[in-house]
């Protein structure tokens, strides 16, 4: 009579792994963010720079990087993407133009708060699912049944470190922020171009005052 009450108990594991909080209502602490509570922000900058000798620019920018206490992550001729703490960033922004004409910048930020949170909740309750089935083998009657609470164990195990990785990933993601550095020579009209750059100065200054 013990299997028809370990399937119960298997089962309802189980289900706690796939299971929210009803539409409407509030999750748990770790759930949904909270008013007040700091969010958690996934920022990339991209930045377009000009000088004289590009091909020294991604060495420099590394230096500037760890300096900082980032890294390259990837370096090519004239371009270098870095990882920057979040908390350091804007001081790194403000250092960048050191390293030449910002021609162009870009910055993204993207709200993870509730991915992040969702993913802690369903992590902590497969690690109460795991150690739930832990027990369970423990107090295994028989080889049919240790069988059972094995497989069951070992599905929890692989989803549990499925979303341990996606959660690290993550919150790496929120913690270093992603700064890629492109170099290039600054560009200068030809003798037609500036009639055309003469021009556009000519409206500009017919329509606007600074």
């Amino acid at each position: 009579m013990r299997l028809p009450v370990l399937l119960l108990l298997l089962v309802l594991p189980a289900c706690a792994t796939r299971m929210g909080p009803p539409p409407g209502e509030p999750r748990e602490a770790g759930g949904e963010a909270q008013p007040g509570k700091e969010r958690s922000i996934i920022t990339t900058v991209r930045v377009r720079l000009e000088r004289a000798e590009p091909e020294k620019g991604p060495a420099e920018a590394v230096a500037l990087a760890k300096a900082h206490g980032g890294y390259a992550q990837l370096v090519t001729d004239a371009s270098v993407t870095v990882r920057i703490p979040a908390g350091r960033l804007d001081t790194f922004l403000e250092k960048v133009p050191a390293l030449g004409l910002v021609a162009e910048r870009r910055v993204s930020a993207e709200d993870v708060t509730e991915t992040h949170q969702d993913l802690r909740v369903r992590l902590e309750t497969l690690g109460r699912a795991r150690q739930r089935y832990l027990q369970l083998l423990d107090k295994a009657a028989s080889v049919s049944e240790a069988v059972l609470v094995e497989k069951e164990l070992e599905r929890v195990t692989v989803e549990y470190e499925s979303l341990k990785a996606r959660l690290e990933a993550l919150e790496g993601a929120v913690a270093l922020s992603t700064v890629q550095l492109d170099f290039g020579r600054p560009v200068r009209p030809g003798p037609v171009g500036w009639i055309f750059y003469g021009l556009a100065r000519g409206v500009k200054w017919l329509f606007i005052w600074d």
